[in-house]
């Protein structure tokens, strides 16, 4: 892969971790998820905010998986 396409792939890659990051912070309330991750999912109220936590992590692990494989 060519040193631009790189560069455009880490670009959208960041892209989509800092859209996860924001959506984690908007359900949990804080950024306090970044140092408990799951333990932190477990003390939110709902079971949607839960799944939609448990997502948006899910989306962060793979984002990393892939940045590091680049």
């Amino acid at each position: 892969m060519s040193v631009s396409k790189t560069k455009n792939l880490e670009r959208k890659l960041d892209n989509f971790a800092k859209e996860a990051r924001n959506e984690l912070n908007n359900v949990c309330g804080s950024s306090l998820w970044e140092s408990l991750g799951f333990l932190f999912f477990d003390q939110l109220e709902d079971s949607e905010k839960i799944a939609k936590a448990n997502f948006y992590y899910g989306q962060l692990q793979i984002i990393n998986e892939i940045k590091f494989s680049i």
